[in-house]
């Protein structure tokens, strides 16, 4: 039988299929043709049948599970843990990724005694030796150099490290977005704006069409964070201590990503990209009523209506203001927008993608087509415990141009810890000025609230 991977893997498979085919209309602008409605109806019965796989595998894993099994130090110098025995499958999508940033930096700790992949068969092995042949053949034991030491886990093995993205592309906007993707340091010459035609009589002159054109070139930039893990922390063997070391690795990348990418700040030539609504000026909201609502989506697709771009746009907003429009209601206590919820769905037919980093009266509306962001490369993780480390949000240190560190210094060796450096490249960009608009003030659903 089949693994359940192989089946996740199918599943991702047709996804893509059907994206392909509504994507290619899209960039047409057309409706799909009638074999590709049959082909997409197909794909979409087979999907929900390798659906149905998978949920029986599942329910088949979960009854096999046995209690838990001690294990010994045998070949870890760690505490006692345990384990369960069950297939290979991730509890928590992104595990097998922080496994081995475990694993690593458990050995890197044990100053050369251990190898990650010994660390791995100790605890995983039973029950994942996949994993462990991973480790053993992309990562490299433990050392007792001083200073920042590592490769790039990427290198090993891009199926964890795409199940790690996958899981940022769930709690990102910047990664939930359809955005068009381009390859890095390629110059792309595009149209930014609409040519018009003319009817010409026999004789006549021909009018002379203007338009507007632009060019985007992406370089990858660094997105980067660093995050303190002490040994005790590294070594509990439980699925909620590394579902916590998964979560602070995307936190620390996804925050910063969407925080950018959201906003309205410039450039930073060759540091950060721009965020989406720089340069841009708000619309006035009509007021925090449904129907007010309404006239502000009016207004917000007039500009695209007028560049003749309407389609597939999707609005980005913050969870608490996506939840006050959810709770809008009619006259006869009918929910206005009954397919909106805190995590996002729909508002009269467009997506809606929701956000912690989005301004509390941002509604913006968007089409993803029209931004481009390079395509992720992965990333890179690297971990040291002999660092000392600037604790600071804002840290003074520069290598470039030597500038002295704060005094929020800490060292990992004192504190018998580990610094993880994560480090994401990606970059993003607008494609034509047009490809965004916003409300800066919607405030609907709140009582007594004014607006400009």
């Amino acid at each position: 039988m089949q693994s359940l991977n192989q089946w996740l893997r199918k599943k991702s498979e047709i996804q893509q299929r059907r994206a392909a085919i509504l994507d290619a209309a899209a960039e047409e602008g057309r409706t799909l043709f009638p074999q590709e409605v049959a082909t997409f109806d197909d794909l979409g019965d087979e999907l929900a049948t390798v659906d149905n796989h998978i949920i029986r595998l599942r329910a088949a894993d979960d009854a096999n599970r046995s209690s838990a099994m001690p294990i010994g130090k045998k070949s870890y110098s760690g505490p006692n843990f345990f384990i369960r025995k069950h297939g290979q499958d991730e509890q928590f999508q992104g595990q097998n990724f922080t496994r081995r940033v475990i694993a690593k930096a458990l050995a890197f700790k044990s100053g050369g005694d251990q190898t990650a992949a010994q660390i791995a068969r100790a605890r995983w092995g039973k029950f994942n030796p996949q994993l462990v042949e991973v480790i053993k053949a992309g990562v490299s034991g433990g050392s007792t150099q001083s200073g920042e030491w590592g490769s790039e886990l990427v290198a090993a093995d891009e199926r964890f490290v795409g199940d790690f993205i996958e899981h940022l592309s769930q709690i990102t906007v910047f990664d939930k977005l359809p955005l068009r993707e381009i390859p890095a340091n390629v110059t792309i010459k595009g149209q930014d704006g609409i040519a018009t035609g003319f009817w010409v009589g026999e004789g006549k002159s021909i009018p002379v069409s203007a338009q507007d054109f632009n060019s985007v070139t992406l370089r990858p930039l660094k997105v980067a964070a660093i995050s303190v893990l002490t040994r005790e922390l590294l070594e509990d063997s439980s699925p909620s201590a590394e579902m916590l070391v998964r979560d602070g690795l995307a936190t620390a990348i996804g925050q910063r990503t969407d925080a950018t990418f959201v906003s309205a700040a410039a450039a930073v030539p060759n540091v950060s990209p721009a965020g989406i609504l720089q340069g841009l000026t708000s619309l006035g909201s009509n007021g925090t009523t449904a129907a007010a609502l309404r006239q502000d989506i009016v207004e917000l697709y007039s500009p695209f209506l007028a560049e003749y771009n309407a389609t597939d746009l999707h609005y980005v907003c913050n969870p608490l203001l996506a939840q006050r429009i959810s709770l809008l209601t009619s006259t006869l206590g009918l929910k206005e927008f009954p397919d909106l919820n805190a995590s996002g769905g729909t508002m009269d037919g467009d997506p809606v993608i929701t956000g912690d980093n989005v301004g509390a009266t941002n509604l913006i509306l968007l089409s993803p087509k029209d931004i481009y962001r390079i395509g992720d490369s992965g990333l890179q993780v690297s971990m040291s415990h002999d660092a000392t480390i600037e604790q600071d949000s804002s840290p003074t240190g520069d290598a470039v141009s030597p500038t002295e560190a704060s005094a929020t210094l800490m060292s990992m060796f004192q504190t018998d810890s580990v610094a993880i450096k994560v480090v994401r490249r990606i970059n993003f960009a607008k494609r034509r000025a047009t490809a965004i608009q916003f409300i800066g003030d919607a405030q609907y659903g709140v009582a007594g609230a004014t607006t400009a």
